[in-house]
């Protein structure tokens, strides 16, 4: 349905409502993450018990977001209704992808480069802005917003979509698939390889030079795009509810086992890195399979309404973390001494609103009218039946 027909922010339930489920999940994740670093560095405190483990290790969301980006793409040109692959399905899929990601993006880098002087400390140079206009920032680094490092690995993989679907689909779906997890297997070689010359502790070199660069992140993407081929082969497949309910126990006991990054030990981190992306494409594999069975698994109203601002939150909340602190602080100066747990709380509810009303004004202002102007055009090409 095009965006324009639909009702309200949270709009109907997608072919497969589990999908916005967990893109629910995983912004939430990514929150949660930065919420908990930040709270630990003022408060000295996470609350929640295994509940902030779990949150420490958010940064695993952005993980589940790259296996939904290769099941998506993927499913494009290899689902079982994609068009015939062909120069024009190609073309359409890029301008698709360029009307979805860059004005919200684009918008939001030259938010950044007109607030720079009244950001203290701010230091952006001209090269900094043009890095992160040609999404080389997982190779180049990142001194705007550094979250912006997985938006880089997300247009690189739409580059090179295309050709790499085009070739999986001349082979037969088991060789395809074998294929993909032969390629997996190489990337988290390569990035245990890679991480056994890193300090422990040091994680910054391990986050640009091991975690960011797209030869590495890729990782959960292949596994995106394993499902979509092996799913296009088999789209009638069902499961019942218990069954993704159990398989999600997985890896919610993963991230609330242990803080994987807080120890420093950056080749376990990489295998957990792997083991995520195989679980969460698992996790994907069988929700699907449930939406057969059950239409309205995952179409939670509230649900559909992070996972429609996901984009827009992802995009900003990261900036905003700075004036939700300062804002808490000036609101409980007394907590901060007496109970810093309250006072992580109370920087957690700030936090949580100032990014959603920064992402639903950004979601209003710019990403909605791009999505109806590219909806019309779609339209409009469509031949009227006479």
């Amino acid at each position: 349905m095009p965006v324009s027909e639909r009702k309200g922010l949270a709009g109907n339930p997608g072919r497969y409502p589990v999908l916005d489920a967990l893109r629910a999940v995983a912004i939430l994740l990514v929150l949660a993450r930065h919420w908990a670093v930040a709270s630990q560095s003022a408060f000295g405190i996470v609350p929640g018990g295994p509940l902030a483990v779990l949150s420490l290790n958010g940064w695993l969301g952005v993980d589940l977001f790259f296996v939904l980006s290769g099941f998506l793409i993927g499913t494009h040109f290899a689902g079982p209704q994609a068009p015939p692959f062909s120069r024009a399905a190609v073309l359409d899929f890029y301008r698709r992808r360029a009307f979805r990601t860059l004005p919200l993006y684009w918008g939001v880098i030259l938010l950044c480069w007109l607030s720079a002087p009244w950001q203290p400390g701010a230091a952006f140079t001209s090269l900094s802005f043009i890095t992160h206009l040609l999404f080389m920032q997982d190779y180049l680094g990142s001194d705007v917003i550094v979250t912006l490092w997985s938006l880089a690995v997300e247009e690189k993989f739409y580059l090179t979509a295309p050709l790499l679907l085009f070739l999986l689909l001349r082979l037969r779906t088991g060789i395809a698939c074998v294929l993909l997890a032969a390629a997996m297997v190489l990337l988290c070689w390569s990035m245990q390889a890679d991480a056994a010359g890193v300090a422990p502790g040091d994680y910054a070199t391990f986050f640009w030079s091991v975690r960011a660069p797209f030869h590495h992140a890729a990782l959960g993407i292949l596994a995106g795009v394993l499902v979509a081929v092996q799913h296009s082969a088999s789209s009638t497949r069902k499961a019942p509810r218990p069954l993704f309910l159990a398989l999600a126990a997985l890896p919610l006991v993963l991230l609330m086992w242990r803080d994987w990054q807080g120890h420093g030990d950056w080749q376990a981190v990489c295998r957990i890195i792997a083991l995520s992306s195989c679980l969460f494409a698992l996790l994907v594999r069988c929700g699907l399979a449930v939406n057969r069975q059950h239409a309205a698994f995952g179409a939670a109203r509230p649900l559909r309404y992070i996972a429609r601002l996901s984009y827009a939150l992802y995009l900003v909340h990261y900036p905003l973390i700075e004036p939700a602190m300062q804002l808490c602080r000036a609101l409980s100066a007394s907590l901060q001494q007496t109970a810093p747990a309250m006072a992580s709380l109370l920087f957690l509810a700030i936090y949580g609103v100032v990014s959603w009303a920064a992402a639903w004004l950004l979601h209003v202002a710019l990403e909605r009218p791009f999505l109806l102007l590219r909806d019309r055009q779609r339209a409009n090409e469509q031949p009227v039946a006479i």
